[in-house]
């Protein structure tokens, strides 16, 4: 059983779970799981599912695919309609389902009758999971999971926006007013940097949950040197992100939060700023900073810009705390960032 990294097991035994409720909603008995055996210790090649209905005696075995991409090659699918037929024939089961994460071309529904198998795809599970909100819930957090960041686009975005409109999940109100009250609390300097970092990385990920993927916090290191704390995998939908994405060939974003009274000066910013790479497509930083900058640190900024084309937006705690009352009262809260980019760009100080 191929595991190249946690997350891709992670990624399949999430979806495996997915499909094996969806089948027993669907009135299915599971007969066994193997997706268990195979993720154990010893893998055991075996079928995904064993399934039958209550009224039957023939069982169906039952594969379950996890695709990162919309379109999978022909041949590939072929290997995995061989690899069901082995199991059935293992199984001395009577039927066969191939269920998969991608959308199904008139040649691969052929292969499938060919083989005397049923299948469900993408459009199949966001049909099935629409009956369940909560299952689609699950296959929504495994799209955007899936997701291997493709500049500009979202992988899944259409099916993601269907899955989000049945969603059961609470939205909660005011949690920009909660982030602001909590944010007040904390003590300046090194005593809060840590909470000032935690609030400050659950603030971000409030305003901007719909343009980034793959939230990654880095974890707290109290050595005094400056570094992100937050990087994420930008997927834009509103035109300022859209815009930095394409200007500065930008699909990751980092995120740094400081909680110094005194101004940010440009060792501070030339610390940061060695994290940004534009071979590994991480061109843009944004810092927020309670003591606001000097003169050193915009200098900094503009260096790295003229230099390196590495685009350094700063916020103060001040404007963070603007921009979340802003999205909670359902107002436009980019402004900041908009014009802070446009006086960035058109400052030719050296």
């Amino acid at each position: 059983m191929l595991e190249r990294t946690p997350k891709h097991k992670e990624l399949q035994i999430g979806f495996k779970m997915l499909c094996e409720k969806l089948l027993t909603r669907e009135s299915f008995l599971i007969m066994e799981a193997g997706w268990k055996q195979k993720h154990g210790r010893t893998a055991v090649s075996t079928a995904d599912l064993t399934i039958k209905r209550p009224s039957e005696a023939d069982l169906t075995v039952v594969e379950a695919k996890f695709y990162r991409s919309r379109r999978v090659d022909l041949t590939l699918f072929r290997n995995a309609l061989e690899e069901l037929k082995k199991h059935r024939d293992a199984k001395k089961a009577k039927n066969a389902m191939m269920i998969v994460t991608c959308e199904i071309t008139p040649a691969m529904r052929a292969e499938t009758e060919r083989h005397g198998a049923a299948l469900w795809g993408l459009a199949d599970l966001l049909l099935l999971t629409a009956k369940t909100p909560t299952l689609a819930d699950t296959l929504a957090d495994l799209l955007r999971e899936a997701d291997p960041g493709a500049a500009g686009r979202e992988l899944f975005s259409d099916e993601l926006q269907q899955l989000e409109e049945q969603s059961p999940r609470i939205k909660t109100k005011n949690e920009g007013a909660r982030l602001i009250a909590d944010l007040d609390q904390v003590k300046p300097g090194r005593e809060g940097v840590k909470k000032f970092e935690q609030l400050c990385d659950k603030a971000i990920r409030y305003l901007f949950a719909d343009q980034f993927q793959r939230w990654n916090s880095q974890p707290h290191i109290d050595d005094r040197l400056h570094r992100p704390n937050l990087i994420a995998r930008l997927v834009p939908k509103h035109e300022f992100w859209i815009s930095l994405s394409e200007d500065f060939r930008c699909r990751y974003v980092l995120f740094s939060f400081e909680n110094d009274t005194e101004p940010l000066d440009q060792g501070d910013i030339l610390s940061n700023v060695r994290h940004l790479s534009t071979g590994a497509l991480r061109t843009v930083l944004v810092i927020v900073c309670r003591g606001g900058l000097d003169a050193g640190a915009r200098r900094a900024m503009q260096s790295a810009l003229r230099e390196d084309g590495h685009f350094i937006l700063t916020l103060t705690l001040a404007e963070l705390k603007d921009m979340l009352t802003a999205k909670d009262g359902g107002d436009e809260f980019s402004d900041v960032l908009i014009d802070r980019s446009a006086d960035l760009l058109t400052d030719l100080t050296p």
